[in-house]
């Protein structure tokens, strides 16, 4: 038997999946069928007892078959908590969409379907022909941004937010030196640590310039002695 704590926590997780549009779709559909049960019932009898010539009566447990109507889920459902039933889609649905039917996909709550996509079933070998983009209310107007998430925007590839926290988004194009490359979380240029491959690679192109070529690039020289240290 469920425990009442193990209840609340359930309904309020259900809640919470609902509420945030994430990929849960319960359904209260259900199919029945006819199964035949077995079962014993007890059965008064009687028999002669030789000895004292009298009738004995005794209850003897008898075989019966009876045939009950179950509730279960319909095929392409499958039984989750309380009895109630969950779409099953045999391939992954894509990102930002969740199963709502059998092999049926749809967009979640906060985005909605592409351009040049639809919802369609399932072919063998094949996946969903289904594409979600987040919805931006009122869209994004700044120059250079674009919709990346539920009511949230952000700067174009190629560009950084150049705005202060307590101001409108601003977006302004990166550039950074040749060896840095822009972190968005920091908000700035950082050198980039070059790996050995990389390292590889550019002692490579030295290599082929010529170490006596009087066009040497100095800067890239001193960031190469630099990577050894």
């Amino acid at each position: 038997m469920w425990s009442a704590w193990v209840i609340i926590y359930l309904i309020v997780h259900i809640h919470q999946l609902i509420h945030y549009g994430m990929a849960l779709t319960i359904t209260t559909s259900h199919c029945f069928k006819n199964v035949t049960v077995k079962h014993q019932v007890p059965v008064s009898k009687s028999r002669l007892n030789l000895e004292t010539r009298n009738l004995e009566y005794y209850v003897e447990m008898e075989d019966r078959v009876r045939v009950d109507t179950v509730r279960m889920c319909c095929p392409g459902y499958r039984t989750i908590i309380f009895g109630l039933c969950e779409p099953i889609c045999q391939i992954k649905c894509p990102p930002h969409s969740h199963c709502y039917e059998p092999d049926k996909c749809q967009c979640m709550r906060g985005y909605e379907q592409s351009h040049n996509h639809h919802v369609r079933s399932i072919a063998p070998s094949k996946s969903y022909n289904l594409e979600c983009r987040p919805i931006c209310a009122g869209g994004c107007t700044a120059p250079h941004t674009h919709c990346v998430g539920h009511n949230e925007c952000a700067c174009r590839p190629g560009y950084k937010d150049a705005s202060p926290w307590y101001a409108p988004m601003r977006c302004e194009r990166i550039q950074c030196p040749g060896d840095q490359v822009y972190d968005v979380h920091q908000r700035k240029c950082i050198r980039v640590e070059l790996n050995l491959e990389q390292l590889m690679q550019r002692v490579g192109r030295k290599l082929a310039k010529g170490l006596n070529d009087v066009q040497y690039d100095d800067d890239e020289d001193e960031d190469l002695g630099n990577s050894f240290k």
